[in-house]
This record gives C-alpha cells, sequence and structure tokens, in this order.
C-alpha cells in the first residue's frame, strides 16, 4: 500500500501527460484529415485482436472439453467399486443377518421368556412388568447415588 502512495505523484502526472497527448492528436488528426487513416488502424488492430481472442477461447474450450474427458474417465471406475463395495456390504449384511443376528435374538428371547416363566412359577406367582423392573432398577439407583453422596459429604 505505500508503494502506491510512493509512486501517485508520478501516476497523476503521467496520466495529465498522456491526456496532453491524445488531445493534441485529435487536434492533428483534424487538422491534416488524417482521421480516415487512423480510423482503418484502429479497425485493423481490433480484428487481429479478435482473432487472437477468439483463438484463446478455442483454445480453453478444448481444454475444458479434455479435462470434463478425464475427469469422467476417473470418476467411472470408482463409481464401478462403488457399486461392487455397496453389492458386497449388502451381500454381508443379510449373511450377517442371517447367520449370527437372527439366532442371538432368538436364543434371547427364548432365555427372557423362560426366566419369566420361571419367575411366575417358582417366584411371586405373577409375571414382573417391565415398568416394574424399571421402577425397581431407578430405586435403586437412587439408593446407590444416596449412599454414594453420603460417602462423599463424610470426607
Amino acid at each position: 500500500m505505500e508503494n502506491v502512495e510512493r509512486y501517485r505523484p508520478w501516476i497523476i502526472l503521467g496520466a495529465i501527460v498522456l491526456g496532453i497527448l491524445i488531445i493534441a492528436f485529435v487536434v492533428l488528426a483534424t487538422i491534416f484529415g488524417w482521421w480516415p487513416v487512423v480510423v482503418d488502424i484502429v479497425l485493423v488492430i481490433t480484428a487481429l485482436l479478435s482473432l487472437i481472442m477468439l483463438g484463446a477461447l478455442t483454445f480453453a474450450t478444448i481444454m475444458l472439453i479434455r479435462t470434463i474427458r478425464g475427469t469422467r474417465d476417473e470418476i467411472i471406475p470408482v463409481l464401478e467399486s462403488l457399486k461392487d463395495t455397496t453389492s458386497t456390504v449388502q451381500a454381508t449384511a443379510k449373511a450377517a443377518s442371517a447367520f449370527a443376528v437372527r439366532p442371538s435374538v432368538r436364543t434371547a428371547s427364548f432365555v427372557v421368556g423362560a426366566g419369566e416363566v420361571a419367575s411366575t412359577i417358582f417366584g411371586r406367582g405373577r409375571p414382573r412388568k417391565r415398568s416394574e423392573q424399571r421402577q425397581q432398577r431407578r430405586k435403586e439407583i437412587e439408593r446407590e447415588m444416596a449412599a454414594g453422596g453420603n460417602s462423599d459429604d463424610s470426607r
């Protein structure tokens, strides 16, 4: 930022000199009748710059198409690999469900059911409900917390 401040007077002076030269050229071109030649020169320069820019635009378009094709060539194998991985995971999940999860759930259900039947037959004479089990567990936790709180206060 300080470099701009240091060169600011020179930039202003250059702009003023350029403005004076342009005004002088316009006056001389009007006096001597150079405008048709100036217009021809400006048209030729404009046409050449347009051709250069058209070539640059064509080159950029070709490079963009090449990049898109290269990206597509890279992405398609990755997507195919992803498809293979997905189908493998699906097959693994089905196999795990069939051979591990279902038998485990059945066994756990059988054990819990047998326990409830045994508690009904040998226990209190009626099946415990889940809500009763939760209430009993909550009371046990509250007793443990109260016992833990008392031992902390005594220290």
